[in-house]
């Protein structure tokens, strides 16, 4: 599992928060994969909005993880679409 207390900062959350908010970005990064090699700044963007997200009470991990997805264009059904398309040689 991918952790996103680096990207936390000063903010103080409970450990079942950074636990949600972990398994969010660790989904959201899976789901990134699915198009390609998530680069650094994405991956920040990503756990950024998640933080976000929490710091405004959001607690539901798929949530977190659709709406971080969202801010960087990605969305759940085209990850799930992509893996069922056969990749071209």
């Amino acid at each position: 599992m991918t952790s996103i207390v680096p990207f936390i900062g000063n903010w103080v959350f409970e450990p079942a928060e950074i636990r949600v908010m972990s398994d969010a970005y660790d989904k959201a990064v899976e789901d990134i994969y699915r198009f390609g090699h998530p680069n650094k700044i994405v991956a920040q963007i990503i756990a950024t909005r998640i933080i976000d997200l929490a710091k405004g009470g959001e607690r539901d991990p798929d949530r977190l993880r659709e709406r971080a997805l969202a801010t960087c264009g990605f969305s759940r059904d085209n990850a799930d679409r992509q893996k069922l398309v056969p990749s071209e040689p």
